[in-house]
């Protein structure tokens, strides 16, 4: 039972990373300081990586262990 408790939050540190990867790309490609249009793009875009990533990490999670 332990174990499992484990391996989701190592999961999670571990997913964590390209969604930083992911973000840093985005704050280069999209230079969200250079004026306020972008900056809401920039926020847009977040909101929906965000959403997808957590959505999609819950159903990886629920998967591969399915009494969690």
């Amino acid at each position: 039972m332990k174990w499992r408790s484990l391996m989701i939050v190592v999961m999670i540190l571990l997913s964590l990373l390209p969604l930083y990867l992911l973000y840093k790309w985005l704050e280069v490609k999209m230079n969200p300081r250079q004026s306020l249009q972008r900056f809401f793009g920039f926020t847009a875009v977040m909101f929906v990586v965000v959403f997808v990533y957590t959505f999609l990490l819950v159903f990886c999670i629920r998967f591969i262990f399915p009494g969690a």
